[in-house]
């Protein structure tokens, strides 16, 4: 007979205990997101004016450095490089071919707490190293940044597309042939 009272009288004395204890304290209220702080859109400005310069030079590691470790780049007509390492890979393969001179538009700029969005045109001319004539192609950038551990705005994905639909391949014949 002990038996079928004990459980629901140990049950019991639990719940009129808990009752008694002070309830637990509500979790802190999570901060809201500053927007558009001052201090990281001109960081922001900052990133892309290192981006600009270090293309210019032809700094493929300061590109880099610029960008988070698990990046993504998906640039306009190409395959897309994943990771940091990738993006530097690639930047060094085509700084051993040709110059670049890259200016970036900003046409929005704007930060939510640890998260940045840079959105604007960009004009870019290529010098071959082999001397042939430069070109130059425009087109359309966007780009999200995190705030780094160490606090620096650094480029998680990026995406840009061009104005122009790419040329056509030429029909002209090789050098020294004729069409016919």
């Amino acid at each position: 007979m002990f038996r079928t009272f004990a459980l629901p009288l140990a049950l019991t004395g639990a719940l009129a205990l808990t009752g008694c204890a002070p309830a637990p304290a509500p979790p802190p209220a999570a901060a809201t997101p500053v927007v558009d702080n001052p201090a990281d859109i001109a960081a922001l400005n900052d990133a892309r004016a290192a981006f600009m310069k270090a293309y210019e030079a032809g700094d493929a590691t300061a590109i880099g450095n610029l960008y988070m470790p698990d990046a993504i780049s998906e640039s306009n007509n190409q395959p897309s490089l994943v990771g940091r390492d990738a993006i530097v890979a690639s930047l060094k393969g085509m700084f051993e071919q040709v110059g670049v001179k890259t200016t970036l538009t900003p046409a929005e700029t704007r930060t939510l707490g640890n998260v940045g969005l840079d959105r604007g045109t960009y004009t870019v001319t290529v010098t071959p190293k082999a001397g042939a004539p430069p070109s130059t192609s425009e087109g359309r950038y966007m780009v999200i940044y995190v705030k780094d551990a160490d606090g620096t705005w650094r480029v998680s994905r990026d995406m840009d597309n061009g104005l122009m639909p790419p040329a056509p391949p030429s029909t002209a014949a090789p050098a020294g042939e004729s069409k016919q």
